[in-house]
């Protein structure tokens, strides 16, 4: 049997989890940004199509690959977030606490793979157009691709040994 002062936190906890409406509701702007941005991609694409050599073809498709990519990302998260606030009808407290925290593991490791292959969209990108890009910055998109990738391998390793125990 919990105290009063136990179930009075538990319940200040549960409905901290309004201030999340809020960030998704920041979301969903940001999604509408990228949208925008996938419009006006898509229409400079299509209005510069035949003047464009193959690899600025390319690069156009890469650049709205990547914002698919950002756009499903902030969906995931939006989505994760209103898993927060569906919750069974007449569930108890711990019950909806660990409805909403379920598939966090799963989000970070989809949340790096989403990264990582924005990331190396962006590497291909600078490679594409090489001539225009320093050396030196090419190095640190490979370095920090690499520690994305590095890093969304040991979570999910960690998250894959986390499973059995």
């Amino acid at each position: 049997m919990r105290t009063r002062p136990e179930l009075l936190l538990a319940k200040i906890l549960l409905a901290s989890r309004w201030a999340m409406a809020l960030l998704g509701l920041g979301l969903i702007a940001a999604l509408a940004i990228v949208l925008a941005e996938f419009g006006r991609e898509v229409v400079q694409a299509v209005a510069g199509f035949s003047g464009m050599t193959g690899s600025q073809v390319t690069i156009a498709v890469l650049k709205l690959i990547d914002l698919v990519l950002i756009a499903s990302l902030a969906l995931m998260i939006i989505g994760a977030g209103v898993s927060v606030f569906i919750t069974p009808a007449g569930a108890p407290d711990q019950t909806r606490l660990q409805t909403s925290m379920a598939d966090f593991g799963q989000l970070k490791v989809r949340g790096f793979g989403y990264i990582s292959a924005i990331a190396a969209i962006d590497l291909l990108e600078t490679f594409l157009n090489i001539e225009a890009v320093k050396k030196e910055d090419v190095l640190w998109q490979i370095a920090i691709l690499a520690v994305f990738v590095v890093s969304g391998v040991l979570l999910a390793v960690t998250d894959r040994l986390s499973e059995r125990e």
